[in-house]
């Protein structure tokens, strides 16, 4: 069984090789030897007819005709009677690949030449090496989703949304995600150099050293406010100063095989701490694993509560998951409010989705980023891979994810609050009113 990731997808952690991506299924299983990439060894047979899972008969043959007539007509360019910059067969064969995998217009289906593919298969094994950021592909721009805390991107300045035109000069315009971060990452102690638009202002280069990041699953805070006492109604208030009231600010910043221990480490924390209300940070969490995402909503909704829809495969075949296990709150919920921003996808999505249809919180911020899908990694070969969606995700109520993301119950104005964190000042409102 595969396991199934949800986003990054589209979404990229720049890290040691390039493409931490969550939003994953992992195929183990390669093709059978038969169908693998090993040459242009025949034209002929019932390889020139492809029938689709509709039913649609393609006609093969029209491919292998321009092949045919490129080969025999073709003249390569050449700055000299004799030097001749030619292309090589292989080369031919992926760029055709490439294009028809392109011609499914998702950003999120991608062929992957040998380079990239061992590239993923470095990063998925945890190899953490470069400028610590998760970025994403939105109307064609290459943003900033997430620098992690502390990382090289951090450090820098860079803050989420900012756009990223170039990389050491070279423009981002119209490369994918993959290709962006080709450029991008590199080996910890060695510059680069990106151009940066933040808020539709002039592009200016920030330079960046990368180094080695370490990503944590999960912190928190005691966030302390002193909150004016209410009154009754009917009742003659009597003048008191305000009261001292306890926030606990979780922040889950992915959703790791690993994570959701952390998760329910802090839940215990936070029950044992005494604080009255749970700030659920999801802000620049770009997902991961779908099994945490349910899991995790399971400490808060009722056991077989769907958490969220699938549609799988060209046929649209609905896969429901839901909770198992009790909730952990019995004796009564906390209050509960979920901050969320641009740079919140898929597995955060989810999550935020799950409890604010449920009553379970207040969702607060920003519209999250919009990542409704699911990639599964299949082995072409032993050193090319395609990474294709096959699923679709939508929320218990039939909300598409990828249709704009989450709308906030409660929008927050990043710039509204002179001081401190207009996110945490809101949901302290929230909480309290």
């Amino acid at each position: 069984m595969k396991d199934n990731i949800v986003p990054l997808a589209g979404i990229v952690m720049v890290l040691i090789a390039g493409a931490f991506m969550l939003g994953l299924g992992i195929g183990q299983n390669k093709l059978p030897e038969v169908g693998q990439l090993v040459g242009m060894v025949t034209k002929s047979g019932s390889s020139d007819v492809v029938v689709t899972p509709g039913g649609e008969r393609v006609d093969m043959t029209v491919f292998w005709s321009v092949w045919d007539i490129l080969e025999e007509k073709f003249i390569p360019f050449g700055t000299s009677t004799e030097a001749v910059s030619t292309v090589s067969a292989e080369e031919r064969l992926f760029g055709s690949i490439e294009g028809l995998v392109s011609s499914y217009n998702d950003p999120y289906t991608v062929f992957m030449r040998p380079e990239q593919a061992a590239d993923f298969k470095i990063v998925t094994q945890g190899s953490l090496e470069g400028i610590g950021a998760v970025v994403g592909e939105r109307d064609g721009a290459i943003i900033v989703v997430l620098p992690l805390p502390d990382s090289p991107a951090d450090k820098a300045g860079l803050i989420a949304g900012d756009h990223i035109v170039a990389v050491d000069g070279i423009p981002t315009s119209g490369l994918s995600v993959d290709k962006a971060v080709e450029r991008i990452r590199g080996p910890r102690g060695t510059r680069v150099v990106l151009t940066i638009s933040r808020d539709g202002g002039e592009p200016r280069d920030v330079p960046v050293i990368r180094g080695r990041i370490e990503i944590p699953s999960t912190s928190h805070a005691i966030v302390t406010r002193e909150i004016p006492e209410v009154a009754a109604p009917g009742s003659v208030a009597a003048t008191q100063p305000p009261a001292a009231r306890d926030f606990y600010h979780l922040r889950l910043f992915n959703f790791s095989q690993t994570s959701i221990n952390a998760f329910e480490r802090e839940l215990r924390e936070f029950r044992d701490s005494g604080a009255e209300y749970l700030i659920l940070d999801l802000r620049g969490n770009p997902g991961g694993y779908l099994e945490a995402a349910v899991r995790m909503a399971g400490k808060f909704l009722p056991e077989g509560t769907v958490v969220v829809r699938e549609f799988r495969g060209p046929n649209r075949e609905e896969m429901v998951h839901a909770t198992r296990g009790a909730s952990w709150f019995v004796d009564g919920l906390p209050s509960m409010v979920v901050l969320v921003d641009q740079g919140s996808a898929s597995a955060s999505e989810i999550l935020a989705g799950a409890l604010q249809e449920q009553g379970i919180a207040t969702v607060v911020g920003t519209s999250t980023f919009g990542k409704g899908s699911v990639q599964e990694l299949v082995n072409i070969t032993d050193t090319l891979s395609l990474k294709v969606t096959v699923s679709r995700w939508y929320t218990a109520g039939g909300v598409s994810i990828s249709d704009g993301g989450l709308t906030p119950d409660v929008p927050v104005d990043p710039d509204a609050a002179a001081e401190g964190d207009p996110w945490i000042e809101a949901a302290v409102q929230v909480l309290t009113q």
